[in-house]
């Protein structure tokens, strides 16, 4: 029964680090949830964890040891859920290990935000990007319209599992494309503010933002990894506007 607790208990914090690392997490924070957990209950832990892994060491009080090493296949941005199990480890204290699990797993079985909301959201900063940019009201319907292409566009690629690069790859292009349509059909008269206030809804600035959160709570591998993948995010975006721009200026286009 006592190895079942403990095998259960690993398994609890485990869940916990894989919850936080599929939703965008900083590597410290996974770290200091699973730990808490595993102390909570009596253990000695040791966790480490990277973008795409963690590996979790218990130690009981006979000093007898078990692992737990986990793969993080998936990951995306769900600030939602990271602050929803953030607050459950927080209050750990209020549960015990099977109503931590029931509540781990409603938290982790959450849908998250609809196409519908997405797209919603895709539209409005691309849109309020363009006044940022100084855009007029038809840079802000241009922009709104050219949002709505790449949420639509987002969703087929995810839908076909192109990956991250050429998901990003293929939203900057058809950013790029839509921006370049309402040029030529004289409802915008500057490109550029279209293309620019739509690529922004595409830039990794939370990934970027944890990125520096790691370096400089010390975690250097995971936080020089999640910033390569920062770059090779705006790498991407970046090819395919530009696919799009050169192929639009060799047919003696403009953009301005």
């Amino acid at each position: 029964m006592e190895k079942q607790f403990e095998y259960r208990v690993l398994n609890l914090a485990g869940d916990v680090g894989e919850a936080l690392l599929e939703s965008g997490s900083e590597v410290y924070r996974v770290e200091n949830s699973v730990c808490t957990v595993a102390e909570y209950f009596g253990f000695y832990p040791q966790c480490f964890a990277t973008l795409t892994c963690i590996i979790i060491t218990l130690e009981n009080s006979n000093g007898e040891i078990i692992s737990l090493v986990r793969r993080v296949k998936s990951r995306s941005t769900n600030l939602d859920k990271v602050y929803k199990v953030f607050s459950l480890i927080k209050n750990i204290e209020n549960y015990d290990v099977e109503i931590l699990e029931e509540k781990l797993q409603e938290i982790r079985r959450e849908v998250p935000y609809s196409f519908i909301l997405n797209t919603a959201g895709n539209c409005i900063g691309a849109s309020f990007f363009s006044i940022l940019f100084l855009g007029n009201m038809n840079d802000f319907i241009a922009s709104f319209l050219s949002g709505l292409v790449v949420a639509i566009f987002s969703k087929i690629s995810d839908k076909l599992n192109l990956g991250t690069f050429f998901t990003n790859l293929l939203c900057g292009f058809m950013a790029t494309v839509a921006a370049y349509f309402f040029y030529h059909t004289g409802f915008t008269s500057d490109a550029s503010i279209t293309i620019i206030s739509t690529l922004m809804i595409l830039v990794p600035g939370v990934a970027f933002i944890n990125s520096m959160r790691d370096i400089f709570a010390g975690d250097l591998v995971t936080g020089m990894s999640r910033l390569m993948e920062v770059v090779m995010i705006g790498t991407s975006i970046a090819v395919g506007s530009g696919i799009a721009l050169n192929i639009f200026l060799k047919l003696g286009g403009t953009i301005w």
